[in-house]
């Protein structure tokens, strides 16, 4: 694809990655789109990105959907 953005990097926030100062509930979704994806996702403890609703693994390259 011409001009696409840089890939998201997935990287916990040091608050959340703390888990005696906050609820391990909280959870940052983005808009994004990546291989066979486009949809909101998260990302989780281990770094990988999810999809909001059914919690699958995103592959490859994850890209701000705007």
């Amino acid at each position: 694809m011409k001009n696409q953005p840089p890939a998201l990097e997935c990287e916990m926030p040091s608050a959340v990655s703390k888990p005696a100062e906050t609820s391990p509930f909280v959870v940052q979704f983005f808009m994004v789109q990546s291989l066979g994806f486009r949809g909101m996702a998260y990302c989780d403890q281990d770094g990988a990105w999810r999809n909001a609703f059914n919690h699958s693994r995103l592959f490859g390259r994850v890209y701000l959907f705007e």
